[in-house]
């Protein structure tokens, strides 16, 4: 019985790590007051890496499609945040500061 649950065991952790070596980064630019996309479509445990290019500052906010927000606070020039997108649902993504930057992510 020993020798089943450790086959059961070294199974599971196999799978927990081929499932976390897919989890891509991609990133997303913010240059002339827009995103580099209009929409994306990503797995869930995907991150997502906002790089400021732009000479003035950001703000970037996640919507889903329920209202619910998340705000990833004021993003300097230069400054690069991370999103790692944990659940499955279609987000928009706004600057609270520019409100023409949006884009759509789609989450899978």
């Amino acid at each position: 019985m020993t020798g089943v649950l450790l086959r059961l065991y070294l199974g599971l952790a196999t799978l927990a790590v081929a499932g976390a070596a897919y989890a891509a980064t991609t990133e997303i630019d913010q240059i002339g007051q827009k995103f580099s996309r209009g929409s994306i479509t990503v797995g869930v445990g995907d991150t997502l890496n906002f790089v400021n290019q732009d000479d003035v500052r950001h703000n970037i906010r996640l919507i889903d499609a329920d209202g619910n927000e998340a705000d990833k606070g004021l993003q300097e020039p230069g400054q690069a945040i991370d999103v790692r997108l944990d659940k499955t649902g279609r987000f928009t993504v706004r600057c609270a500061i520019h409100p023409k930057m949006k884009m759509v992510i789609e989450v899978k």
